[in-house]
């Protein structure tokens, strides 16, 4: 800030603060020939002057407005309520003991308002900073648990990948082809895992920074749930995983980058947490002016104290799975995120008899005929 915005800076300060002396002692002084008509006391006029003192002081910045506008209310009762009226001079030899209490009352009170607000506001600077500070330190603290949990997850599949790749390179040449083949599909399983991780912690870093950029257009739902499987079944090649498409064309406002990523993630999610020989389902439907996407398991479900939980960054819940590194918390954290961004709603529900359905919604789409 240059030194001619501070210079005008303070100019309007003291414009306002002298604006509002000059308002509120004209509106007492109104106000005491309201009082002197209904023949009330000098008293209660005094007082209104004293009132006057303690509002200047609360809605100016500086303590010299309190003592001046003291010193003014006292001149203003002089002139305008003592006899004779509009003049100076007071004929009541006791008027002059009654000017200097009011004046030093009204000081006192009006200095004591001003330290009151003063206290209010360090008080409210103390409560925001402290607020602060701990939104710093949960941030840090969301940090440290991302960089443990990302330093946990990535040593088991990195060791697997170089032990796998170590053993074909000393010795692949005695290893049968079923053997090779087992080495390949872990190393491929393993390396499609890191790279869904580091996905997800790059969508996740630009939605915490604000730098994620939706491309919403019209979409087909089966387009993008298609896609979704296919990633789907590449990965988890022996998991049976059906579509059921209630309705065949929904079009929705979408990013369909992000929601492919979204049913992925829900898709491994059901994979990791029920059994191998159990399916897979996908159900797409349209509900009112929303379609709603389920994904549902038949694995040991979750109880309902954790379904307020899972999807909390980091939380991986208390049912082991078959697969215990994976377990950074991401997904779901994630998946509400984008969703959230869509104006859409996600929640999770019981399978009946056993398992989960994680259900998202996302606003239907119009699409253009003419195009």
């Amino acid at each position: 800030m240059t030194a001619d915005s501070i210079k005008k800076s303070k100019s309007l300060s003291v414009f306002k603060d002298s604006a509002v002396c000059l308002v509120v002692l004209t509106a007492a002084t109104l106000a005491g020939y309201a009082f002197k008509a209904f023949q009330l006391a000098d008293a209660d006029i005094i007082m209104l002057y004293i009132i006057a003192v303690l509002v200047i002081s609360i809605f100016t910045s500086k303590i010299q407005f309190c003592l001046i506008s003291s010193v003014v209310g006292v001149v203003l009762f002089y002139y305008f309520f003592t006899y004779p009226e509009f003049s100076l001079s007071a004929h009541d030899t006791g008027y002059p003991v009654t000017f200097v209490t009011m004046f030093i009352t009204a000081f006192i009170a009006g200095t004591l308002a001003n330290k009151l607000k003063r206290n209010t506001l360090i008080a409210e600077q103390n409560a925001r900073e402290k607020e602060e500070a701990a939104l710093l330190a949960q941030n840090e603290q969301l940090r440290a648990n991302m960089l443990r949990s990302i330093s946990h997850d990535l040593r088991t599949p990195l060791t697997s990948i170089s032990g796998n790749a170590s053993t074909l390179l000393s010795g692949g040449d005695t290893l049968d082809e079923s053997a090779c083949q087992q080495i390949y599909t872990d190393i491929y399983s393993e390396s499609m895992w890191l790279i869904g991780m580091v996905e997800n912690l790059l969508y996740a870093t630009r939605i915490e920074d604000g730098r994620m950029q939706l491309n919403i257009s019209v979409e087909i739902l089966d387009d993008i749930v298609q896609e979704a499987v296919r990633h789907t079944e590449r990965t988890h090649s022996k998991r049976n995983i059906i579509v059921d498409m209630l309705d065949e064309i929904i079009p929705v406002m979408a990013d369909a980058n992000l929601i492919v990523q979204v049913i992925v993630n829900l898709m491994d999610n059901a994979v990791k947490y029920s059994d191998e020989n159990s399916d897979i389902t996908v159900t797409v439907r349209r509900e009112n002016a929303y379609a709603v996407i389920s994904v549902s398991d038949y694995g040991t479900g979750i109880s309902d104290e954790e379904k307020e939980k899972v999807f909390d960054m980091f939380y991986t819940g208390g049912s082991s799975s078959s697969d215990s590194r994976r377990s950074l918390g991401l997904g779901l954290a994630l998946c509400r995120s984008i969703i959230t961004s869509h104006g859409g709603t996600i929640s999770v529900s019981d399978n009946i008899p056993n398992g989960t359905v994680v259900s998202f919604t996302l606003p239907i789409g119009e699409v253009d005929l003419n195009e």
